[in-house]
């Protein structure tokens, strides 16, 4: 098969996520080159993904590259990349908090990280936000335990819980907590409409507008979101313009093509009852909030874990549309569980915070996934579609 390159991989879910992982080594360092190397492996661009290994979903069209740490408060490193399938983009922009939770598991299984008995601490750096995030992986015999009894909403069998705790997780791509030094930005859309929203940057930076004043409900199913072509062009011209203000492209015109990644962008609401994907009924009991998240253009399906931190932070800074929208007791000093209401049901994120001169200073939030190994083998690539 001389026309073919062969690369080592594994294919894991993580969290609501499901992605083709590396070892960083195996790669490439030049980026272009890796993106030409991910491209070819996915099958993009291609709606259908059909010429390789992508889900022809954003959130099944991702990959991760493990390596040794650098940095002595780590163990491993991870860089993640979101393939476009539209378009022939990898956008190294952000991480995924979803798919993070299996870098654990990867790493203690290629033997990057001894592992302990009955769980494991990994400790992961990651490159594209330059932050810790230390996950605890129950492990026995060396390897990362899979089943368990722990379920998440989007997932349909049970697991064992990951926890992945992000350490310090504001100003992941800005540097600050509040980019813009608000909880509250009026946005203006080239039509003239103005919109308020929320620009908050902990683990990913995200845009988060009120749903009423979208004209939206906050229980909208993805279905139900996509078929209001308006509220989703109007969400992705917030994010374009939220892009050009923290300096993530130059030209707000240019973000969907340069940045379609980040920052991320959605919508909240106080509880409300609504029935979920799966076709059960939420009462306002169960969750502190609803969320709805759009991912490359389109509804995600659950809630982003990254999302969820972001959401979280947001939820304990006074001012923010997060925190106005939010039942969950506040208590200085305490650590805040905040319960997001999504189209699959709940995600709870435990965040511990404090107020030091006024400023909320988020030290760091807590979500709960699970992850698995499906495969590893080898991804055949043509050798015509590696050159520049």
């Amino acid at each position: 098969m001389r026309d073919m390159q062969m690369f080592r991989c594994a294919i894991y879910r993580g969290g609501t996520s499901k992605g083709v992982f590396f070892r960083e080594n195996d790669l490439p360092p030049d980026p272009g080159a890796r993106a030409r190397i991910l491209l070819a492996a996915f099958g993009s661009p291609d709606v259908r993904q059909i010429d390789g290994l992508g889900g022809a979903t954003s959130q099944t069209s991702k990959a991760m590259l493990v390596g040794p740490s650098k940095r002595a408060d780590a163990d491993v490193e991870s860089t993640f990349g979101q393939v476009d399938i539209a378009n022939p983009l990898v956008d190294w922009g952000g991480n995924c908090g979803n798919l993070t939770s299996a870098v654990g598991p990867f790493a203690i299984d290629e033997g990057l990280v001894s592992a302990a008995e009955p769980a494991t601490t990994v400790r992961i750096f990651n490159i594209n936000t330059q932050k810790l995030i230390v996950a605890t992986v129950p492990t026995a015999e060396g390897r990362a335990l899979a089943e368990g009894e722990y379920t998440i909403p989007g997932v349909p069998f049970p697991a064992v819980r990951i926890d992945l705790e992000f350490m310090d997780p504001a100003g992941s791509i800005t540097g600050r907590l509040l980019p813009t030094g608000h909880p509250k930005d009026v946005l203006t859309l080239a039509d003239g409409r103005r919109f308020t929203v929320s620009i908050v940057d902990a683990a990913n930076p995200v845009v988060f507008a009120d749903a009423a004043e979208l004209g939206v409900t906050g229980t909208e199913l993805p279905a139900e979101l996509e078929a209001r072509r308006d509220v989703v062009a109007t969400l992705e011209e917030l994010r374009a313009i939220a892009a050009e203000m923290l300096g993530i492209v130059k030209d707000r015109r240019e973000a969907k093509a340069v940045s379609p990644g980040l920052p991320k962008v959605g919508y909240v609401a106080p509880p409300g009852e609504y029935r979920t994907t799966p076709g059960v009924t939420l009462p306002v009991e169960a969750m502190d909030l609803q969320g709805r998240l759009l991912s490359m253009g389109t509804a995600h399906r659950s809630y982003m874990a990254t999302g969820a931190i972001c959401t979280g932070a947001a939820a304990v800074v006074k001012g923010t549309l997060v925190n106005a929208a939010s039942w969950a007791t506040l208590r200085e000093g305490e650590p805040t569980t905040v319960r997001i209401a999504h189209p699959y049901g709940t995600m709870d994120v435990r965040v511990r915070w404090e107020v030091q001169a006024g400023e909320t200073r988020v030290l760091s939030a807590i979500v709960g996934r699970t992850a698995r190994r499906i495969m590893e083998g080898y991804v055949y690539v043509p050798r015509a579609r590696l050159t520049a």
